[in-house]
C-alpha cells in the first residue's frame, strides 16, 4: 500500500488519509480481542443470507435518502459542513481512477472492517450485556456521533460546528448499522454498507438523476 501510495504521489488523498485514520482501530481491537479471546462473542461474520442481501442493497437507499434531507437542515441551523482537505470531503473516484484499487481494497477490506468490529463488534457486543436491544442500537448509535464529533475536534482544518455536523451527521449511520447488526449479526452487511458510503456517492447519482 505504502508503494502504491508513494508511486502515484496520493498522499495528500482522503483516501488514504481514511485509511490512515484506521490504524488505532485495528490495533485497539487487536489487543482487546487477544485479551479477552471471546472470538465468537465479538467477531460475527459468515456468508450473506437473503436477508443480508435485502438488507446490503436498501442500507444504501436509506443514507442516499440522508444526503438530501439532512445537510440542508444542518446548514439552515447555521451548522457549515466539515472543511475540504481534511479528509471529510467527498473521495471523488470518478475523477481519479489511480485511486480505484487503493480506494476499494482499503476501504472494504481494512478501513470499513476496522471500524465495524469497533463499534459493531466489541461496543455493541459489550453494551448487550447490560442493555436491550433498543438500548444498545440507540447507544451505540449515539457512541458512533460522539466519536466522529470528537475525531473531528482533532482534525486539523475542523471548526467546532464543522466537527459538531459531523457527529450528527453520522448519528444516523450509527443507529441503522447498529440495528442492522442486531438484526442479522453480521458484520459482513454493516462492512460492505460502510464501504459503500464511502466510495460509492449514490445520493449524489440520485439528485444528478431528479435534475435531469
Amino acid at each position: 500500500m505504502g508503494g502504491l501510495v508513494s508511486l502515484f504521489d496520493l498522499t495528500e488523498s482522503p483516501v488514504v488519509r481514511v485509511l490512515q485514520g484506521n490504524y488505532i482501530q485495528v490495533g485497539f481491537a487487536g489487543a482487546y480481542l487477544v485479551r479477552q479471546g471471546d472470538w465468537n462473542r465479538y467477531v460475527k461474520i459468515r456468508g450473506p443470507t437473503f436477508e443480508d442481501i435485502d438488507w446490503i442493497v436498501g442500507l444504501p437507499l436509506l443514507f442516499a435518502a440522508q444526503g438530501m434531507v439532512l445537510p440542508p437542515i444542518l446548514a439552515a441551523v447555521g451548522l457549515p459542513h466539515p472543511q475540504p482537505g481534511t479528509g471529510m470531503e467527498e473521495l471523488a473516484l470518478e475523477t481519479r481512477p489511480l485511486l480505484w484499487p487503493i480506494a476499494f481494497t482499503g476501504m472494504y477490506l481494512f478501513a470499513a472492517p476496522a471500524e465495524e468490529l469497533v463499534y459493531r463488534g466489541l461496543v455493541q457486543g459489550r453494551l448487550r450485556a447490560a442493555f436491550d436491544t433498543l438500548g444498545v442500537v440507540i447507544l451505540g448509535g449515539l457512541l458512533f456521533g460522539v466519536m466522529h464529533f470528537l475525531v473531528g475536534l482533532m482534525t486539523q482544518g475542523v471548526s467546532f460546528g464543522g466537527s459538531l455536523y459531523w457527529g450528527i451527521d453520522t448519528v444516523v449511520p450509527g443507529l441503522v448499522w447498529g440495528y442492522a447488526y442486531e438484526r442479522t449479526e453480521n458484520l459482513l452487511v454493516t462492512v460492505v454498507t460502510h464501504a459503500m458510503a464511502w466510495t460509492v456517492a449514490l445520493h449524489e447519482i440520485v439528485l444528478y438523476v431528479l435534475r435531469i
